[in-house]
């Protein structure tokens, strides 16, 4: 869980129930901070197995003790409440601590299931800490207006969809490393897990077949398995760099070795084709919609349970190549080193990427105006 403190500015609680809607809140929250540096934030989800963000605060919530304890322990300023219902104890226990709420595309069908005279008092008492709601449609505009929200307090948004805050990285370092490596087929092996090593050199060296000058960059899922991965490289006599050492790759290295996450932004840029690490053994994936972002083919196997939501909306847009067994990933990255190919699946995964773009600026508006940065009259 991110830390939060009181001194630094005010605190954003964000709880959502969908893997989708936490990435798309995730990105709300991040990009408020880049724009005022003094808002902390804490991101909750429902106790699910679908949920596997460590940073995601679980909370039962039926459970209003520990509900209680959170909100003490927390005392948020705004509460962003996506995509689950508004009945459960844990949106209640919300007034008691006068916290007010903005809702995005919130379930309501259970308010509206109950009698006029209920929804009339209960309702109007239940929906009184919220400040403003998005909802996906005209249909749930309505329901929230008989459910006594005033229509001046709503706005229809569309579908929430998450993008990404993609890595930054060097400018300059990325030009100079772009001009060393011009006329190279270059591709990103990110997050590798142990039991993965040794297929993505073989695919590497069957690849090069139809590439002779390809570059691989090397990223390792456990950095104590770089010992093995030195060894095996040497085996399959392979030319290898590393960050650490060399810095950069020169025009004879054929695999580079990554040194830690900070430089993930640059690898991606460069790379025109990327495989998704861990795909293809059940391990701890990326986010796709980061190579997406940043312009690199997405190359992925099967075991997708992380960020499920994520690679099927870049493969039903075409952004993406899934590989149904170890030996498809030779093959699909050589045919993607076609620039044509390259091109059109990043076009694709841009157009994912940024397709909820509007939605999540004017969440981070709104976000920003109730937190007393912006003008509220807008």
């Amino acid at each position: 869980m991110k830390k939060v403190t009181r001194a630094g500015g005010p605190i954003i609680w964000a709880h959502a129930s969908t893997p989708a809607a936490l990435d798309a809140m995730l990105e709300v929250l991040l990009r408020a901070q880049m724009i005022e540096p003094s808002l902390s934030y804490v991101l909750s989800a429902p106790a699910s197995e679908y949920i596997f963000d460590i940073e995601v605060v679980r909370l039962q919530e039926a459970n209003l003790q520990s509900g209680q304890d959170f909100l003490s322990k927390m005392l948020p300023d705004l509460c962003l409440w996506a995509d689950d219902n508004i009945s459960i104890p844990l949106f209640e226990l919300i007034q008691r601590f006068s916290i007010q709420i903005i809702l995005v595309n919130a379930k309501t069908r259970k308010l509206r299931g109950r009698t006029w005279l209920w929804r009339k008092t209960v309702a109007r008492q239940a929906l009184r800490p919220v400040s403003y709601a998005f909802v996906e449609t005209g249909e749930s505009s309505g329901h929230l207006r008989s459910l006594g929200l005033p229509a001046r307090n709503i706005e229809v948004l569309g579908p929430l969809l998450g993008g990404v805050v993609a890595p930054s990285c060097n400018e300059e370092e990325r030009d100079r490393l772009g001009e060393i490596l011009t006329g190279r087929p270059v591709w990103f092996a990110h997050q590798v897990p142990p039991q993965e090593i040794g297929m993505v050199l073989k695919a590497f060296l069957q690849a090069q077949r139809k590439a002779h000058r390809m570059l691989l960059i090397f990223d390792l899922a456990e950095p104590s398995s770089e010992v093995e991965f030195l060894k095996l490289c040497e085996e399959l006599d392979l030319i290898t760099h590393a960050r650490a050492l060399e810095g950069e790759p020169n025009s004879r290295t054929q695999i580079f070795l990554t040194d830690d996450d900070s430089d993930t932004g640059l690898w991606y840029r460069l790379a025109s084709v990327s495989y998704m690490g861990g795909s293809l053994s059940g391990g701890n994936l990326p986010n796709p919609m980061v190579a997406a972002a940043l312009g690199s083919a997405v190359v992925h196997g099967s075991d997708i349970i992380n960020f499920h939501h994520a690679y099927e909306r870049l493969r039903e847009a075409g952004a993406t190549v899934p590989l149904h067994e170890v030996g498809d990933l030779s093959k699909r990255v050589a045919v993607l080193m076609g620039p044509d190919q390259c091109a059109d699946m990043a076009a694709k995964g841009w157009r994912v990427v940024s397709e909820g773009a509007i939605a999540t600026d004017r969440l981070v508006e709104l976000t920003l105006q109730k937190t007393g940065f912006g003008d509220l009259d807008k």
